[in-house]
């Protein structure tokens, strides 16, 4: 009995609408629905794909979920690299953990809303920030590991300090 049945799907090369059974997240099957209109076991779920396209989910190799969601924070005059560092830099001495958490995680649901299934963030750690964006980075990471694959890059802006050095 599969755990998923998605039915009246639309796949590239398949002429046909086609039925997708799924078992233990994996795919167990598809079957053209012209040919076997009805899955032999039932289900435990079923969701009828109405004719759409069902494609393979996004996955974000660059992002900086620590620096998300603070244009509000930055004043915008030249619009070139160096002032978006420099601005950026302001910023960052007032990150704490649950506001890094609370930026983050924002951008993590927009982001499987979305249909994105994994994300590679780098976080910077410097004398600014110390670890309070790593830290609740790795807490958004677990958070949302139910339906979000994160991978976290420790980003060593302005380099390592004596400080700085337990890293999980």
């Amino acid at each position: 009995m599969p755990d998923l049945l998605i039915k009246n799907a639309q796949l590239p090369n398949h002429k046909n609408l086609v039925n997708i059974s799924i078992n233990d997240a994996y795919i167990e099957s598809i079957d053209d629905i012209s040919e076997k209109p009805e899955h032999d076991d039932a289900p435990k779920a079923i969701y009828d794909a109405k004719g759409y396209f069902v494609c393979a989910g996004f996955y974000e190799s660059h992002i900086h979920l620590d620096k998300a969601c603070i244009l509000d924070r930055c004043t915008i005059e030249q619009g070139d690299l160096n002032e978006a560092v420099e601005e950026t830099g302001k910023a960052k001495k007032d990150f704490t953990e649950v506001d890094v958490f609370n930026r983050a995680s924002r951008v993590i649901e927009m982001a499987i809303k979305k249909g994105t299934v994994g994300l590679r963030t780098f976080v910077e750690t410097d004398s600014k920030t110390e670890m309070r964006a790593f830290n609740a980075i790795k807490k958004a990471r677990d958070t949302y590991a139910f339906a979000i694959d994160i991978e976290i890059c420790a980003f060593a802006q302005t380099g390592l300090t004596n400080d700085l050095h337990t890293y999980e």
